[in-house]
């Protein structure tokens, strides 16, 4: 019996310790840099290291900065993935001074190691909420003297910015963009989520979430998985390559297990909120910034990044406006929640409707277009 129990043991830790090498060698396998002009460092506003990164404009076009905010488990190479369209490089060819934000426990920003940390495992959405958000836009309006900002987040990058909106009206934003932003989390559930929720009281106890180790197992076929990879891609819509990129770089491998859990609840509870209690995006209505709404018509992470009652056409709010990237919608491909950012088309198809968003909806550019409009007329009178 003990022979048995220590071969067991044995089993399991050699099975854990080849699951660990394996994400780790991923990791190695397709470690590339990403394209920042700078990258600073500063501190959350309980004390926890932040990393954002730079982009700095080939052209000054006046415009205010842009904030892009990667989702859960992510990091910067969302928005810049080597050897795809980049919608860092994108905005800042359009001209735009482009700031990717690390939350914690991502990239370069302080995060646990699989055995030994210095920091804490357990962080969860509002600690990324009520810390990081407000950290990270203070440090871009100080570093740049703006008097404002535009923030563009996918996924969880979008929910925390809708979220901070509802709590603080007044922040100092512009517009904003979500893509893929779940906005309501009744009835989200589907066979993958089922399972997960199923076995949650079996990885309950663990420091960190299980799921991207083996994510990276499936890493070789993660192109033609939809439904078992909780629709991360849409299948028609992603070079194998990119598809396994995506996973081993801009997925974290060791991550926080508490906000999976988290995410878990709302689903269960059918919102986003802390237990027994409102919805965080309650009181988005009373903000002035200016909402698009962007979701793919295949994405089955994120299946309400859009509601009614977000797209309503009067709004007491900002100017708010919704859109589905989908075949049905006149696009050339349905989007899935990452494809929204590394698909086919999306530097033909997502990317212009973000710039022209912000364009639209930047004071600045407005107001230096009066400007030109009313010395072009005085030019004009004098002739």
């Amino acid at each position: 019996m003990v022979e048995f129990l220590l071969t067991a043991v044995f089993a399991i830790l050699i099975l854990v310790g080849l699951l660990i090498a394996n994400g780790y060698w991923w990791n190695w396998y397709y470690s590339a840099p990403s394209s920042q002009d700078e990258t600073f460092f500063f501190e959350a506003r309980d004390g926890w290291k932040i990393s954002v990164h730079r982009y700095r404009p080939v052209r000054q076009s006046g415009a205010l900065p842009v904030i892009l905010c990667h989702g859960l488990s992510s990091n910067r190479y969302a928005f810049d993935l080597p050897g795809t369209a980049s919608l860092a490089v994108f905005l800042k060819n359009q001209g735009f001074d482009v700031w990717s934000a690390e939350l914690r426990g991502s990239g370069m920003s302080a995060g646990p190691k699989v055995f030994f940390s210095d920091v804490p495992y357990d962080w969860e959405f509002c600690d990324h909420l009520e810390n990081d958000v407000p950290a990270i836009i203070d440090f871009v309006l100080e570093k740049t003297g703006a008097s404002k900002v535009h923030w563009v987040g996918h996924s969880m990058g979008g929910m925390l910015i809708l979220a901070h909106l509802a709590a603080t009206p007044s922040a100092r934003i512009e517009s904003v963009v979500t893509l893929g932003s779940p906005v309501d989390f009744s009835g989200m559930r589907n066979r993958s989520i089922d399972l997960l929720l199923a076995i949650r009281p079996l990885y309950a106890w663990l420091p960190i979430s299980p799921l991207p180790f083996f994510g990276r197992v499936l890493l070789p076929i993660s192109h033609s998985i939809g439904r078992s990879l909780l629709g991360l891609f849409h299948p028609p819509n992603i070079h194998p390559e990119i598809a396994r990129k995506v996973v081993a770089l801009a997925s974290e491998l060791v991550t926080s297990n508490k906000i999976w859990l988290t995410f878990g609840r709302y689903i269960e509870m059918g919102k986003c909120a802390p237990e027994n209690g409102k919805s965080y995006f309650d009181g988005l209505d009373r903000s002035p910034a200016s909402i698009l709404f962007i979701a793919g018509s295949q994405d089955l992470m994120a299946p309400k990044a859009i509601s009614p009652q977000v797209c309503a056409p009067e709004h007491p709010g900002g100017r708010r406006e919704c859109m589905v990237m989908g075949k049905e919608t006149g696009c050339m491909e349905d989007y899935g929640h990452m494809d929204l950012l590394v698909g086919k088309r999306s530097d033909k198809e997502v990317f212009p409707r973000i710039t022209g968003w912000i364009q639209e909806n930047d004071g600045e550019l407005l107001q230096q277009h009066a400007d030109s409009t009313v010395a072009s007329s005085h030019s004009q009178c004098q002739i």
